[in-house]
């Protein structure tokens, strides 16, 4: 039994507060005042109630929008939010942290980095774990507050710890309660660079712009707009990822293997093993209404930039990553180089590639 933290009530959020009550752990739930409407529900009902892949109400000890009690004496802490509002609550948590936390951003995003410089530019210096994670364990859809279905659970997703070096004493304190198996990974840039939603997001709402506006996003996004020439272009962009991580001491796990380790899936591309992957094959029309969606606005700034940015830094070219960056911003008239999590947001801007693994190591 774990004292757990659970940072955001979105369908990540309610999720892993839920199945992680069930495992027999006290969880405490935050939800920003902003939006402390959804958490009146969870409170009356004591919980929330899972379905599908799994199954049952998940009793919260807490549900609150007080960031100090939900955090005191806390010894894990899952953050569960969009990249955007990592900060924002960060922020928040800073003064209550205490020596001994385990800070997980599920997923992480280069968010580690970014709360690193914000705390160092603080004066705080508490005894603590960052971490990252490369993905979400589940996929899921809160279909009201307190009420989740849960599609499927993947079979397993990997984390790594800022520095690397307690990334071991990270997994020995959390694996035990955890719901999927975690994997070890380098550091977290190979965390960050794992995070295939920037491979199978962005292109695909770029090349399905027409028919997202014209039918208001009514298609499965993943089993219709997933087509050959789709897949292959994020393929493509998927090569120039892996070559960014080579340049830092990384051999990252092509898209085609990823999703074949965390799906129990067949195929030798993209286009098979997305769009004929059950787990969103069988729920109906799940596509962005608009091209302002967070495939776009969360996963551009927050992972391509990051992504180019650091292949620039390492001599790199990632030609159609660039191209695929300069056109959703031209559409969305957003400058998302200037936005996102480019080296100086990250407190990296002056450091060579060998210079940033060393940091992080």
């Amino acid at each position: 039994m774990k004292e757990i933290a659970v940072l955001g009530a979105g369908n990540g959020g309610q999720t892993l507060s839920a199945d992680l009550a069930l495992r027999g752990n006290n969880v405490r739930l935050y939800e920003h005042p902003s939006f402390a409407e959804k958490l009146e529900l969870i409170r009356t009902q004591g919980g929330i109630h899972l379905k599908g892949a799994i199954e049952g109400l998940g009793k919260l000890n807490l549900v609150s929008s007080e960031m100090n009690e939900v955090l005191k004496g806390a010894e894990v802490v899952y953050v569960v939010v969009p990249s955007f509002a990592q900060m924002p609550i960060m922020k928040e948590a800073l003064p209550f942290l205490e020596d001994g936390m385990k800070i997980i951003f599920i997923p992480g995003n280069f968010g580690s980095l970014e709360v690193l410089k914000h705390m160092e530019e603080k004066g705080i210096k508490k005894d603590i774990i960052l971490a990252e994670t490369d993905t979400l364990p589940y996929a899921c859809r809160a279909e009201a507050p307190g009420e989740v279905h849960v599609w499927g659970l993947k079979t397993g997703m990997s984390v790594g710890a800022l520095p690397a070096k307690r990334t071991e004493e990270l997994l020995a304190h959390i694996q035990p309660v955890f719901p999927i198996p975690l994997r070890s990974a380098e550091n977290v840039l190979e965390i960050a660079f794992s995070n295939l939603n920037m491979i199978v997001h962005c292109a695909a709402v770029l090349l399905n712009i027409g028919r997202i506006e014209s039918t208001n996003g009514d298609f499965r996004f993943y089993t219709d707009g997933i087509t050959p020439s789709v897949g292959r272009l994020e393929e493509l962009i998927d090569a120039e990822r892996v070559r960014v991580g080579k340049a830092y001491g990384l051999d990252l796990v092509p898209a085609v293997e990823w999703i074949k380790s965390a799906y129990p899936l067949e195929g030798d591309s993209i286009y098979k093993l997305l769009s004929g992957n059950p787990v969103y094959a069988q729920h109906g029309p799940d596509a962005p209404k608009t091209v302002k969606h967070r495939y776009i606005r969360e996963d551009v700034p927050n992972l391509l930039v990051p992504l180019i940015s650091f292949a620039r830094a390492a001599g790199v070219q990632t030609p159609l990553t660039d191209s695929l960056v300069t056109l959703l911003s031209a559409i969305n008239d957003e400058d998302y180089i200037e936005l996102g999590r480019n080296l100086s947001r990250l407190g990296v801007e002056c450091k060579s590639s060998s210079e940033i693994s060393e940091m992080i190591s």
